[in-house]
This record gives structure tokens, C-alpha cells and sequence, in this order.
């Protein structure tokens, strides 16, 4: 039988404590960085503002481009970011975006969103590769939601990888 002395087996469990404790930090930043797939918990995770501790977003709310209300406000993934700093087209599976939608003005707090998931690393024609989100009450109630939405792939489509915002972060 081997024994370690107290000081050098003290110094290995501090050092494993240590390495479980990054690992852990990473992964919950990791999931603090990507939108849940399934609405209740996407929308728990929109109301309670976890994309606002790791997303890039636009200056201000500004005048809308499309069907999303009057104003809005894009924050970009850490991903998204990345992709788009490294000329990265497509954009890598876990890029996303979320729309804060003012529909009261551009001073008042947001009361939709809209949300973007790269599911896969091509988005194709149809628009299948991206998850689409969107709640105009903030609620689950009327939500649209799927893999490839005509009504979000329809105006989408004439974008980068989807995306239309001329922002970059």
C-alpha cells in the first residue's frame, strides 16, 4: 500500500476542485450564450433577460426593417459575434439573435421578442437550419415557432446566413 503524503494528495484535490469548478463556469456560461429550444423555457429565459448577461446589442432601439413593430433592438450572440467579425458565412450552428420589440415606443421597456437559433450549419433555401421565435404579448399564447417559418423566412431569406441587420458589432 502507498501512502501520499497529506500535503501532496491536498494539493491534487485542490487542483481537481479547481478544474471542476472552471469546467462548470464554462458550461453554464456556454448555456447562458445559446437560446433554449423549447418555447416555455426560451421565454422564462427571454423574461428573466439571460441574453443580456453574454449578447452584443445594437446601440438603441431603432425604427424597424420589417413586420416586428415600430421598433426594435437585435443583441447578438457571442457566437454570432465571432462569425460575424471573421467573415464567417454560413454562420456556425449555436449563432443567435434576439429582438427586443417595442411596440410602445422606443423609451418604454420591450414587451415582444423575436428570436433567431442556428440549428444547422447550412440554412438552405427553405430556412430549415435556423429555429424561429416570436411573441408580440410576451407571451406563449399566439407565438410563432418552428424550424424554417414562411412568415420569418420570407423577409430573412434576403439576408446574410438570414440575417438583415446592417449592425456589427
Amino acid at each position: 500500500m502507498h501512502a501520499w503524503p497529506a500535503r501532496r494528495h491536498g494539493r491534487a484535490s485542490a487542483a481537481v476542485i479547481l478544474l471542476g469548478t472552471l469546467m462548470a463556469s464554462s458550461a453554464r456560461a456556454a448555456s447562458l450564450a445559446v437560446p433554449p429550444q423549447g418555447k416555455r423555457a426560451l421565454l422564462a429565459w427571454l423574461k428573466a433577460g439571460t441574453y443580456q448577461t453574454t449578447f452584443t446589442p445594437e446601440p438603441e432601439p431603432h425604427a424597424s426593417m420589417s413586420a416586428h413593430g415600430p421598433y426594435v433592438r437585435t443583441w447578438y450572440s457571442p457566437m454570432l459575434t465571432e462569425d460575424l467579425r471573421a467573415g464567417r458565412i454560413p454562420f456556425r450552428k449555436g449563432a443567435a439573435m434576439v429582438k427586443e420589440l417595442y411596440l410602445r415606443g422606443p423609451d418604454e421597456p420591450p414587451v415582444g421578442y423575436s428570436v433567431m437559433r442556428k440549428l444547422r450549419s447550412r440554412s438552405r433555401l427553405t430556412g430549415r437550419g435556423w429555429l424561429f421565435y416570436e411573441t408580440f404579448d410576451g407571451t406563449n399564447d399566439a407565438v410563432s415557432f418552428g424550424r424554417g417559418l414562411a412568415v420569418c423566412t420570407g423577409c430573412y431569406r434576403t439576408g446574410v446566413d438570414y440575417l438583415r441587420s446592417a449592425f456589427r458589432p
